[in-house]
């Protein structure tokens, strides 16, 4: 009985942070298709940091970056000189423009939600 109840909270949990990742990103009913995503999140699949970071940056393979990155003079130093096995990311690679980009999107990502305000994680 309790496998189940935990597979019943596990499936809302999913469905809820789902929904916030996708309603965040969406601007509005009439935004045009490239206007659906938030700036720099292109930026963010595209040079591959999803792979490791996760989607919205929280993790995974490689450590979390979201909610709250680093400062960015410290998470510009990470990126173009890693301290482990993360590849280097040179201004040819990756502008400096582009990495800001990168990094406010991280910046954009909100804090989830409570567990506490998730009614099927406050039951017991």
């Amino acid at each position: 009985m309790k496998s189940k109840n935990r597979q019943q909270t596990l499936l809302v949990l999913i469905v809820v942070v789902a929904a916030l990742v996708l309603g965040g990103r969406m601007r509005g009913a009439g935004a045009q298709e490239e206007d659906q995503f938030p700036p720099g999140s292109e930026e963010y699949i595209e040079m591959g940091c999803y792979q490791c970071h996760g989607y919205d940056g929280n993790g995974g393979g490689g450590p979390r970056l979201a909610p709250d990155p680093l400062p960015f003079a410290a998470f510009s130093s990470v990126v173009r000189r890693p301290p482990n096995v993360m590849p280097a990311y040179s201004p040819k690679v990756l502008t400096d423009e582009k990495l800001r980009d990168i990094y406010e999107y991280l910046e954009s990502i909100p804090d989830p939600p409570d567990a506490s305000s998730v009614p099927a994680l406050s039951e017991e």
